[in-house]
């Protein structure tokens, strides 16, 4: 599995890139922002692990080339940006995870692997009031009209589809979407699915997705 680094410190990079092809990744590491963004434009990754603050602009420049090139890779933010507004900042701009330094490298490769595991879909289309979802293209329309979903946003409208009528928890939710078996103690589901309304709504599709309230979310 080919993954993108973007980290401008030597040693930690370093130490990050030998424990992380040990677990199974072929690791290609910039220290800078156009490096990795120069490199995005010509290589395919599956994974890619971001810090923010380095040198020639931020980790988000990369994470923007990523989501509009239509590249569906999770995306990982490690940083030390440890404020709550930060890590909700991260998922708003589309990462799909957010870990804080310092970390535990058993951690990260935990959650790696999580973001890797890709349960198998369905490929019928499937359809709730004016929004129809083609798993197999990936696509979500309103009317015919393409919603721009990210890879998270899609899985996680895919999810509430899949049980049209019964009502996800956010831990089933957090283990379909994300692969967790465990919380990762970040408020991600409900970010997401604010994220996801506020497309739905301006396609013209406001109420789709419904609040249980203290129980989940569902689509009727």
């Amino acid at each position: 599995m080919q993954l993108l680094l973007l980290e401008d410190d030597r040693e930690l990079a370093s130490t990050l890139a030998a424990g992380l092809e040990r677990s199974g990744y072929a690791v290609a590491h910039e220290e800078t922002c156009p490096a990795a963004l120069e490199r995005v434009a010509r290589t395919r990754f599956d994974v890619a692990v971001l810090d923010l603050m380095v040198p020639g602009g931020s980790g988000y420049e990369v994470l923007h080339a990523l989501r509009d090139s239509r590249h569906s890779i999770p995306v990982l933010i490690l940083t030390a940006r440890d404020r709550v507004d930060d890590r909700v900042e991260g998922f708003g701009r589309g990462a799909d995870d957010y870990l804080v330094k310092p970390f535990a490298f058993a951690e990260l490769v935990a959650r790696l692997d999580a973001l890797m595991r890709r349960p198998a879909r369905r490929v019928e289309p499937l359809c709730a009031g004016a929004v129809a979802l083609d798993p197999l293209h990936r696509r979500a329309t309103a009317d015919g009209v393409r919603i721009d979903l990210t890879r998270v946003e899609f899985d996680l409208l895919l999810a509430l589809f899949e049980r049209r009528g019964a009502v996800l928890t956010r831990r089933q939710l957090l283990e379909t979407v994300w692969g967790y078996r465990f919380d990762p103690g970040t408020n991600v589901v409900e970010v997401h699915v604010a994220r996801l309304r506020r497309k739905l709504e301006a396609a013209g599709a406001a109420d789709l997705v419904r609040t249980v309230r203290s129980v989940g979310y569902v689509v009727d």
